[in-house]
């Protein structure tokens, strides 16, 4: 028995030294093999930039006075199975630059000691990962530079640019060639594109990369009719099915009366896309009954002529315009609107409280002004009293001269949603007057009102506004005004009190004097201006037009 046990012992005993050898041969690539690596950087810092990054490692307390050199692995993945560049080092600092690892490409680092006279190669220590994001020469896309088969490009004028390369979502790339002058001039229409596709564009100087931006062609527009100058609008908006759309050529065009939209929803769009050369003299554009609506694109509204009230005005019916009425959206994108006394949109006609609904109203890229009479209107710019609506958006716009207010939802009512007002990126100028609030006027409705990335100066445009540029003291409102800038905003021409905007959370806001004068008709930011930097995302605020 003493025998067997003996030869289990010592069997027992075998096993487990072969296992410790076997265990101590086991090889990787990260650790090299014992003595220990008593020089083994550790704590990799990256500070990285648009086209370079500095790497730093702390040096071991027993590395001091030793010369050490270090070799470093850089890879697209954490575990290091390929190696897309490495380096060398005889200091525990690295920088690597866009002529090593591209741009906006995600890396990770790793770092070990080189061996020495008496001490192996230490073990490696990896850095999180990061990136070089690259260069950004190119401006930010412009809606009415987005056509459906071609775009119009901005970028800093810059010797060397040699090519713009568009990726779209699938599919071959696009190479653009850049000549001298268009590296100099700034700017590249690009045609022969897919419409209603998602492109990346990328700037080169030879290989190196010097911007990137992503836009999506426009959707090809189907036109039920085409006008040219001189055919008769009028007309045709009363013959449009619902849902057709009416194509402008380019050139003028008269609405000597109230155009009529009645029951049905359709679009006006000029051809061209660009409201510099398709214009409609207009007296005033009614929305009457139950499911109108309208789309107004690429197109300049002028009231002058036609002693216009109103751009846009809801009426139940021309028989009865108080009559209830639940409309479908509208939209006013890529426009120029002006010349109307009275007010850009008015919407309070209902007989009483929510007997006119809509679900949207959206303004995106568009200038407005001259509308309200200098700002002595009774009525604000988008005047909804009574009307429910779910949202009302304002983007990328420029309002001046318009209008004693800009928002007024007053008459109290119980609605089925909690309506939502939300400006963003657009520049309003010289506006308010007869005593309204400049902003705002939700009284007692619950609201959700939120401006960001915006410029408001220079109110009131005559007489005097309330001291409170907000009311809305609904139960379970919510206000905010985040990443703006706002300056000459008073009580009253002369001797007013500064505006207070009540229980609007403020946020990253800037009171920067731009120099404007209620009169101002040129809203550039200059070149410097710390404003082409605030906003939300890092880029400029305001209408973004003003930044080209």
């Amino acid at each position: 028995m003493k025998k067997i046990i003996y030869q289990f012992s010592w069997k027992f005993a075998m096993l487990v030294l072969i296992a410790v050898a076997l265990n101590a041969c086991k090889k990787s690539e990260d650790q090299p093999n014992e003595p220990a690596r008593i020089f083994k950087p550790s704590e990799v810092k990256i500070a990285a930039g648009e086209t370079r990054a500095k790497l730093t490692w702390t040096v071991p307390i027993m590395a001091a006075g030793k010369a050490l050199k270090y070799n470093i692995d850089f890879s697209t993945d954490s575990t290091f199975a390929t190696i897309k560049y490495s380096a060398t080092s005889d200091t525990a600092g690295i920088t690597v630059t866009e002529d090593n690892i591209p741009v906006r490409t995600k890396y990770y680092a790793r770092v070990k000691a080189s061996a020495t006279a008496d001490q192996p190669e230490s073990k490696y220590v990896r850095s999180s990962v990061f990136q070089l994001t690259g260069t950004q020469l190119f401006s930010a896309v412009r809606d009415n530079d987005v056509k459906e088969t071609n775009v119009t490009l901005r970028y800093t004028p810059t010797a060397g640019l040699n090519a713009i390369v568009l990726t779209p979502a699938t599919g071959n790339a696009i190479t653009a060639t850049l000549t001298a002058a268009d590296a100099t001039a700034g700017v590249k229409l690009i045609s022969g594109l897919t419409a209603g596709v998602s492109y990346s564009a990328e700037l080169f100087a030879d290989t190196k990369s010097k911007g990137l931006v992503t836009f999506t062609t426009l959707l090809p527009t189907n036109y039920t009719v085409r006008l040219n100058p001189g055919d008769d609008l009028a007309t045709a908006i009363t013959n449009a099915a619902d849902g057709a759309t009416i194509g402008l050529n380019p050139g003028a065009y008269t609405l000597a009366t109230t155009a009529f939209i009645t029951r049905k929803t359709i679009t006006i769009k000029s051809t061209s896309g660009n409201p510099s050369d398709t214009k409609v003299n207009y007296k005033e554009i009614d929305l009457e009954g139950t499911g109108a609506g309208i789309t107004l694109s690429g197109i300049e509204f002028d009231g002058t002529a036609g002693a216009s009230l109103y751009f846009l005005n809801f009426i139940g019916s021309q028989a009865a315009n108080g009559s209830a009425a639940t409309f479908t959206n509208v939209v006013v994108d890529n426009c120029i609107a002006h010349g109307s006394t009275t007010a850009f949109l008015r919407g309070d006609r209902g007989t009483a409280a929510r007997d006119f609904k809509i679900t949207n109203i959206t303004v995106n890229n568009s200038i407005v002004y001259d509308m309200g009479a200098n700002g002595s209107s009774a009525y604000y710019t988008l005047h909804i009293n009574k009307m429910q609506f779910n949202t009302m958006m304002v983007s990328k716009s420029t309002f001046y001269n318009a209008g004693p207010g800009l928002v007024s939802a007053s008459t109290t009512y119980t609605g089925d949603v909690v309506p939502a007002v939300a400006i963003t990126n657009s520049t309003f100028n010289g506006f308010g007057g007869n005593a309204k609030y400049a902003l705002l006027d939700a009284s007692a409705n619950p609201i959700r009102f939120t401006i960001q990335n915006s410029i408001l100066a220079n109110t009131p445009k005559s007489g005097t506004v309330n001291a409170a540029a907000i009311r809305a003291t609904g139960a379970g409102s919510t206000l905010a005004i985040s990443n703006s800038n706002y300056f000459n905003l008073s009580s009253a021409l002369t001797g007013g009190t500064a505006l207070t905007f009540g229980t609007a959370t403020l946020t990253s806001n800037q009171t920067l004097n731009l120099g404007w004068t209620p009169t101002t008709t040129d809203f550039t930011l200059p070149a410097a201006s710390p404003l082409r930097t605030a906003g939300s995302a890092g880029g400029a605020i305001g209408d973004p037009r003003w930044t080209y």
